[in-house]
């Protein structure tokens, strides 16, 4: 019996005319209203005991249960109860299916719950204790939910009584047909999540990986997002990122700039030496600690090379060129102060007179246009 022997007393005595059907239909739905008003007063102070998502929850329950009481209270008062009863003859559903089907309902609000709990305890992790970045909560939160959904699916199936050990078949092999036709996707997905938990970058960092170089903008499951120093930005498959050296710039929060100079094979290379590493000591932008050195690298075709060497904090492209054009103006006035030049490449000309004798050394102490051969 869809309707209780107390309701067909309350319709009898109550709702047999028009008037009493309107009146218990628009006290139904007064008490409907408040306690949906109710039920959102009380949310705020149920979720300063307890946790924002079960409280929610909660919420969202108890207004389906009173929603579908308003409706069948509704149904009781205008007598379409035995309709609905024959509907459900028609449709032949009886007791099992009835109860499978309550056990389907029962799934999928626990699966639904099981999400929020998943995600409000993401959301702690990143949070309250600082554990995953912003871009691992949103991974996170469509794995949880994906994995949930696919296991309530599977649930659900087994409670109709479909074979899984033949859907599983058939998976796997629509599943061997998609890897081989979308096997690079499938490898930039399988590196997002490498990425994911290996962390050797975050959003805003200065990487350089092959011949990329910028600030990374954005990291998906597919690829990572970086706009170069150009202004362009550049989707790089999460593949290459991880089959390729990976250099980020930002890891250590610090980052040495290199400068090197040509000095004249006459000058006092100790004075020079004192002289930049003075000069950049000097200087706002380096750092005290690795202390700025200044090294004589290499024996060039007119020139000694030195490297200037500086740590500046903070790296980025503008605060690099910044303080390397910085140290360039600093150090060519240290030099003209002290009558230190800098080395540039030179070439001297001379020419063989008729005796075959080149330059000063001719006979004739002097020197003539060259010409091919020497005639």
């Amino acid at each position: 019996m869809l309707v209780p022997e107390f309701l067909r007393s309350i319709q009898k005595i109550y709702l047999s005319s028009t008037g009493g059907q309107l009146l218990g239909s628009l006290g139904a739905l007064v008490v409907l209203a408040g306690i949906v008003v109710l039920i959102n007063r009380a949310g705020k102070p149920l979720k300063r005991r307890y946790s924002s998502r079960l409280t929610e929850a909660l919420q969202a329950g108890v207004v389906a249960v009173c929603v579908v009481g308003t409706v069948y209270w509704l149904m009781v008062v205008w007598r379409v109860v035995p309709a609905i009863g024959l509907v459900f003859d028609a449709l032949s559903v009886n007791r099992w299916t009835g109860a499978r089907l309550l056990l389907i309902a029962g799934v999928i609000v626990m699966a639904y719950l099981l999400i929020r709990l998943l995600n409000r305890s993401i959301d702690r992790l990143a949070e309250e204790y600082g554990a995953i970045t912003d871009h691992q909560s949103e991974v996170a939160y469509h794995i949880a939910d994906v994995g949930v959904a696919v296991a309530a699916l599977f649930v659900v199936l087994a409670i109709w009584g479909i074979e899984l050990s033949r859907l599983f078949l058939s998976a796997g092999a629509l599943g061997a047909v998609i890897g081989l036709a979308a096997r690079e996707t499938i490898g930039s997905v399988t590196a997002g999540f490498v990425l994911l938990f290996s962390r050797p970058f975050h959003v805003g960092d200065w990487i350089a990986v092959g011949e990329y170089e910028g600030i990374v903008r954005e990291v998906t499951i597919v690829n990572t997002e970086i706009r170069t120093f150009n202004d362009e930005h550049v989707l790089v498959p999460n593949d290459q990122i991880t089959s390729e050296p990976l250099v980020n710039l930002s890891e250590n929060n610090r980052l040495r700039v290199d400068t090197e100079i040509g000095i004249d094979y006459a000058t006092d290379l100790d004075d020079v030496v004192a002289l930049t590493e003075e000069t950049m000591a000097e200087m706002d932008e380096p750092r005290s600690v690795p202390s700025p050195q200044a090294v004589l690298k290499e024996f060039d075709e007119s020139s000694i090379v030195l490297e200037a060497r500086f740590w500046i904090d903070d790296p980025s492209s503008r605060r690099v060129w910044g303080a390397k054009s910085a140290f360039i103006q600093a150090i060519k006035g240290a030099f003209d102060r002290e009558g230190i030049s800098i080395a540039y490449p030179q070439r001297v000309l001379a020419a063989r007179d008729e005796g075959g004798e080149v330059g000063p050394h001719a006979e004739h102490g002097s020197l003539s246009p060259a010409t091919d051969g020497g005639e």
